[in-house]
Protein backbone atom coordinates (compact mmCIF):
# COMPACT_ATOMS: atom_id res chain seq x y z
CA UNK A 1 0.00 0.00 0.00
CA UNK A 2 1.40 3.34 -0.76
CA UNK A 3 -0.49 6.90 1.02
CA UNK A 4 -0.83 8.71 -2.42
CA UNK A 5 -3.60 11.86 -2.26
CA UNK A 6 -4.35 11.82 0.83
CA UNK A 7 -5.36 7.89 1.07
CA UNK A 8 -4.06 4.48 1.06
CA UNK A 9 -4.15 2.77 -2.27
CA UNK A 10 -2.98 -0.95 -3.33
CA UNK A 11 -0.27 -1.22 -5.41
CA UNK A 12 -1.12 -3.89 -8.26
CA UNK A 13 1.90 -3.20 -10.40
CA UNK A 14 4.95 -1.29 -10.23
CA UNK A 15 7.57 -1.10 -13.35
CA UNK A 16 10.04 1.73 -14.01
CA UNK A 17 10.28 4.13 -17.09
CA UNK A 18 11.70 7.11 -18.50
CA UNK A 19 9.94 10.59 -18.31
CA UNK A 20 9.97 13.05 -21.15
CA UNK A 21 12.97 15.08 -19.62
CA UNK A 22 15.03 11.50 -19.83
CA UNK A 23 14.38 11.02 -16.27
CA UNK A 24 14.05 7.88 -14.21
CA UNK A 25 10.23 7.17 -12.74
CA UNK A 26 8.17 4.91 -10.76
CA UNK A 27 5.16 3.96 -12.49
CA UNK A 28 2.31 2.07 -10.16
CA UNK A 29 -0.59 0.69 -11.06
CA UNK A 30 -3.57 0.79 -8.45
CA UNK A 31 -6.38 -2.02 -7.65
CA UNK A 32 -8.57 0.72 -7.04
CA UNK A 33 -8.17 1.86 -10.82
CA UNK A 34 -5.78 4.06 -12.50
CA UNK A 35 -1.80 4.51 -12.48
CA UNK A 36 0.39 7.13 -11.26
CA UNK A 37 3.92 8.09 -12.05
CA UNK A 38 6.29 9.35 -9.39
CA UNK A 39 9.79 10.44 -10.27
CA UNK A 40 12.86 9.00 -9.01
CA UNK A 41 13.46 11.00 -5.73
CA UNK A 42 9.95 11.35 -4.22
CA UNK A 43 9.47 10.12 -1.17
CA UNK A 44 7.23 7.41 -0.89
CA UNK A 45 4.83 6.12 2.30
CA UNK A 46 4.59 2.71 2.16
CA UNK A 47 2.37 0.69 4.99
CA UNK A 48 0.39 -2.92 5.37
CA UNK A 49 -2.79 -3.27 5.00
CA UNK A 50 -4.56 -3.18 7.84
CA UNK A 51 -7.41 -5.60 8.74
CA UNK A 52 -10.56 -3.67 9.01
CA UNK A 53 -11.79 -2.99 12.60
CA UNK A 54 -14.48 -4.69 14.20
CA UNK A 55 -17.59 -2.70 15.51
CA UNK A 56 -17.51 -1.92 19.10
Amino acid sequence: MIGYEGEWRTVKAAQTDRGPMGGVAVVVTWVEGGTARFPAGDELLLGEPQPPSLPA
